[in-house]
C-alpha cells in the first residue's frame, strides 16, 4: 500500500497551498483512504503496523506542503459497503481500530496539528454486521468532527415526492436526525463534506432539479449546527449543480453567488 507524496504535492497539495495563501484564514479538508485496492478489509494488518510507512508518507506530505493544520477526513463513509476497501459494514470494530491507529501515526508526525473527521453516508445497508454509528466509532479521543453526506435520492422509490424523500433522509436508520443526535451525544462538531442534488433515471432514484432539497439542506445547516458544508460539484453519476437551474437559483439565494460551485 502506498501514497505517492510527489503526486500528492504536485497535483493536489501544492496548488491548494497557493489557493490558501491567496485567501488568508482558509481551511483545508483532505480525504485519506485507510486502505487501497488489493487490501480490502485488512484492518488487522494495518493495526499491526504493516502500512505505517504509507501513512507516515501521507502525513509528512501534508505537513511539508504547508497543510499541517489540515482537517483529515479519514476513511469516509464507512457505512457504505461500496465505498472502497476500508468499508466497515462487514467489520466495524476492525475499522474503528485502524482509524485509531492511523490517527496516532498522523499525530506523531513532526509539525502536525491535524483535526480528524469521521464522515458517514446516509442510511444502514441491510444484511451486514453493522448496526449503527457506535459500531465503528473509534472513540472521542480520536474523532474531532463528525460528518454526514446527504444527496437528494431515495433508493428504490423513484416516484417519491420532494417531501417524501426529505422525510426519509431525515428519519431513516442512520439518517440525518440520528446523526445529529449522535453528534450531540458525543459532544462533537457537526459537518457536511458532501451534499447535492441527483439526476433522475438511475438506480439511486434521485429527485432531479429539486429546489426544495436545497432549501431543506440550508435549514439543516442551521438547526444541525453544521460547522462547514460543501456542495459536491463533481459528476460521480448524479450531475453537477449547473444541470439543475431551479436548484442552482435557490443555492445562490441561500449561499450567495460568490460560492456557487463551478462558477
Amino acid at each position: 500500500m502506498d501514497f505517492d507524496p510527489v503526486t500528492m504535492h504536485r497535483h493536489q497539495l501544492g496548488p491548494w497551498r497557493k489557493w490558501r495563501d491567496e485567501r488568508p484564514g482558509s481551511a483545508f479538508v483532505y480525504g485519506i483512504p485507510m486502505l487501497v485496492d488489493g487490501f480490502a478489509g485488512a484492518f488487522a494488518r494495518g493495526v499491526a503496523g504493516e502500512f505505517d510507512e504509507a501513512y507516515v508518507r501521507a502525513a509528512r506530505a501534508l505537513v511539508e506542503s504547508g497543510h499541517g493544520d489540515a482537517l483529515v477526513r479519514l476513511g469516509w463513509e464507512p457505512n457504505n459497503r461500496a465505498i472502497g476497501p476500508w468499508q466497515a459494514t462487514d467489520d466495524p470494530a476492525g475499522y474503528a481500530a485502524l482509524f485509531r491507529h492511523v490517527v496516532e501515526v498522523f499525530r506523531a508526525t513532526s509539525g502536525a496539528d491535524f483535526t480528524f473527521e469521521l464522515s458517514s453516508s446516509l442510511g444502514l445497508q441491510p444484511g451486514r454486521r453493522l448496526r449503527g454509528f457506535a459500531d465503528y466509532y473509534p472513540g472521542d479521543a480520536y474523532v474531532d468532527w463528525l460528518g454526514m453526506n446527504a444527496y437528494d435520492l431515495k433508493w428504490g422509490d423513484p416516484r417519491a415526492s420532494p417531501a417524501g424523500r426529505w422525510s426519509w433522509i431525515r428519519s431513516q436508520v442512520m439518517g440525518l436526525d440520528a446523526h445529529v443526535a449522535f453528534v450531540r451525544a458525543r459532544g462533537k462538531r457537526n459537518v457536511c463534506a458532501e451534499w447535492g442534488l441527483h439526476r433522475r433515471g438511475d438506480a439511486f432514484a434521485g429527485g432531479g432539479d429539486d429546489a426544495a432539497f436545497v432549501d431543506r439542506m440550508a435549514e439543516y445547516f442551521v438547526w444541525g449546527e453544521v460547522a462547514y458544508q460543501a456542495y459536491f460539484d463533481h459528476d460521480w453519476g448524479g450531475g453537477t449543480l449547473a444541470e439543475f437551474p431551479a436548484g442552482r437559483a435557490v443555492y445562490v439565494k441561500r449561499f450567495g453567488s460568490r460560492v456557487v460551485p463551478g462558477g
